[in-house]
């Protein structure tokens, strides 16, 4: 068996961060008499010419193996669209959260051990103009908060950026006004934000699409208007478990393609990362992409 590791090493924190997960890696892989390579990426988007790099070499690699968070996993997936080399995960970001879609645990020996038994499928992938995305995509309240997080981490550490960007933005927030185009079917919709789902879980653990599946070619989106705001605390833990569907801000739709747009250029977030902004079009991508998880 032969692995190449793509390892972020700003990713995560204490023990559990990428860079801490290396002596691990090479303690399993030498345990287990596998080959393997590990590369430290070095600035944004080095992930993705790394993966493709993989792709083209003359080194033959049974799978490229994302060692960060789920921007890090974003950016080795779209290295590897259109081959046939096996993606795998060990997940040592902040949220992790498409790692807990196909039940990889967040030990970095679990997720070894998942790799090493090959165990692979085949997803749907997301698709944003040239760039891929395997979890969830968004606009609207949540990718306001990723937008405004580069200008708050230079003033708070670690996760205090992103609970001070979110309690400003919660404070400042004004619903937008959209047209979605779902399917062909036009729908005018003012929102707190709109989520094209593929995976489940985002934002550190919310089960955003608890009935999403990663193989029907279809994405959820899911919809949620106008909430007033001392409503929030009330409805949060519903978000959290995935038990939002009766409230009547919610509604959801399936659809293989949807298009926003807004008179504002709304920022879109795709697996943490900003991709630009409105007008923008979502398109799935069935059965793109082979990876390794812990399926049953």
């Amino acid at each position: 068996m032969n692995l190449l590791f793509i390892v972020n090493p700003i990713a995560g924190k204490g023990k559990a961060s990428a860079i801490n997960s290396i002596p691990h890696i090479e303690e399993y892989c030498i345990s287990k008499g596998i080959d393997y390579r590990i590369i430290k990426t070095e600035y944004r988007g080095h992930a993705t010419i790394l993966a493709r790099q993989a792709v083209d070499s003359e080194t033959k690699y049974d799978a490229v193996v994302s060692v960060g968070g789920d921007g890090t996993l974003l950016e080795v997936a779209n290295g590897l669209m259109g081959s046939d080399v096996l993606l795998g995960v060990i997940p040592a970001g902040s949220g992790n959260d498409f790692a807990r879609t196909i039940g990889i645990k967040s030990t970095i020996r679990d997720a070894l051990r998942v790799i090493r038994k090959k165990k692979s499928r085949l997803i749907d992938v997301g698709r944003i103009k040239d760039n891929f995305f395997l979890n969830v995509a968004s606009i609207g309240f949540d990718a306001e908060i990723i937008y405004d997080l580069l200008k708050y981490r230079k003033i708070f550490p670690g996760r205090a950026a992103y609970y001070m960007a979110a309690f400003i933005k919660f404070l400042t927030y004004k619903d937008k006004e959209i047209t979605l185009t779902i399917d062909g079917e036009k729908i005018q919709s003012k929102i707190l934000l709109v989520a094209i789902a593929n995976g489940n879980y985002y934002g550190g653990g919310m089960k955003v699409n608890p009935n999403g599946m990663l193989d029907d070619g279809y994405f959820n989106v899911i919809v949620i208007g106008s909430v007033p705001r001392y409503k929030f605390p009330f409805h949060i833990f519903k978000f959290i478990k995935g038990d939002y569907q009766d409230l009547p801000y919610v509604t959801t739709y399936r659809c293989k393609e949807v298009s926003i747009e807004s008179k504002d250029r709304l920022p879109i977030n795709a697996d943490g990362d900003i991709l630009g902004t409105t007008p923008v079009l979502f398109n799935i991508n069935p059965l793109a992409l082979r990876i390794i998880g812990n399926y049953n």
